[in-house]
């Protein structure tokens, strides 16, 4: 009987598993059904932010290239039918446009 390359990673991978420190732990990972757990509130960590910042509406890269109701982005979806397509669009404005 002959070993190969894998077959010795293989066991040895395993052997190195079933040996860790992880299946002798006697801490337990709660999960859903497990609960229902008090609810736990922490303060926001505000280094979490990074180099963010927020852009103001007269920013050149926020403002409307278009007028009136063009659409700025266009989507295109591929039905379960294969004769479908689904097209959706997004204005930029807030408001509709009035009807007549």
């Amino acid at each position: 009987m002959t070993f190969h390359d894998y077959s010795i990673t293989f066991l040895g991978l395993s052997l190195l598993c079933f040996l860790s420190p992880a299946t002798f732990s006697a801490d337990y990972i709660p999960s859903t059904l497990d609960g229902p757990f008090v609810p736990v509130t922490v303060p926001l960590d505000t280094s979490l932010r990074g180099k963010a910042i927020d852009l103001p509406d007269t920013d050149p890269r926020v403002r409307r290239h278009v007028t009136g109701f063009e659409p700025e982005q266009i989507s295109l979806s591929l039905s379960s039918d294969f004769d479908s397509i689904w097209v959706s669009w997004i204005t930029g404005s807030t408001s509709p446009p009035p009807f007549t």
